[in-house]
């Protein structure tokens, strides 16, 4: 592991700090909480640095310091950088203790069983319905004949991408029906309401799941000062995908392991 340089030293000290007691933090008191001996008048030099590159911010013109959203964005994907949160499946069985972590964290937390199913099967009923038959699933419409030869030309496509189809083209039914299968799958989710401040636009809202990747997102799913996480992870036994999404604040390696020890 290469040493970390000064400024480099007092950056993540700053973020540390923010993360742990959610209060700007002044040049004297992050000297006597870092763990390498350093005067207050040299931190206060590279105060002005990380200012004028603007990774830190000042509030007030007499307070403390604050790590900017761009430099939280940097440091989450310093923390995540390789990792693959698909190596090591979080095993969640407690679903009330994870109720208190995201209430506690403030996340959005959302865990859904594994939805993605391809297209096998579309049947004509007596040119009434349509019953497309899905690998696990099957949905049924009113019969169009436009639509029925539309769906025989995709061949057999993923649920994810028939839905990302459906809103490019406006089949207005057929992307609600994947939708409640999608919804229906949800096997957890706690602090929806800050849902509605962390996503973009409705457009994102309504289809972030299959819009995130896995890892770490930032915008444009999210606004500027929120990003999220999605992981795969068991779920009382089912195999699931869960997304945490909040603040670029929050601190989201005591909350993953926080899961781990409790959930």
């Amino acid at each position: 592991m290469s040493k970390l340089s000064k400024r480099d030293l007092i950056l993540k000290s700053i973020i540390k700090a923010y993360l742990d007691d959610n209060s700007p933090i002044g040049s004297s008191e992050l000297g006597s909480r870092m763990d390498v001996a350093m005067p207050a008048s040299t931190i206060r030099v590279y105060f002005k640095k990380l200012s004028d590159e603007g990774a830190i911010t000042q509030l007030h013109i007499s307070g403390g310091r604050i790590p900017t959203i761009g430099a939280m964005k940097h440091y989450w994907m310093d923390i995540f950088d390789g990792v693959d949160f698909a190596d090591e499946l979080l095993d969640i069985n407690d679903d009330i203790s994870l109720k208190i972590l995201a209430d506690t964290h403030d996340v959005y937390m959302m865990i859904c069983a594994e939805h993605e199913q391809s297209l096998v099967e579309i049947l004509n009923v007596n040119d009434r319905f349509l019953v497309l038959n899905f690998s696990k699933d099957e949905i049924v419409l009113k019969y169009d004949y436009r639509v029925e030869k539309f769906l025989h030309n995709l061949g057999e496509v993923g649920l994810d991408k028939l839905e990302f189809i459906c809103s490019q083209v406006g089949l207005s039914e057929l992307k609600r029906k994947i939708t409640e299968l999608k919804r229906a799958k949800i096997l957890f989710c706690e602090n929806e309401i800050l849902a509605y401040k962390i996503f973009q636009n409705e457009r994102y809202r309504t289809n972030f799941l299959t819009r995130m990747s896995d890892g770490l997102n930032f915008t444009p799913i999210f606004a500027d000062e929120y990003m999220g996480i999605k992981m795969r992870v068991k779920f009382c036994g089912e195999n699931s995908t869960m997304v945490c999404a909040g603040s670029v604040y929050s601190d989201y390696v005591k909350l993953i392991n926080q899961i781990r020890e409790v959930a």
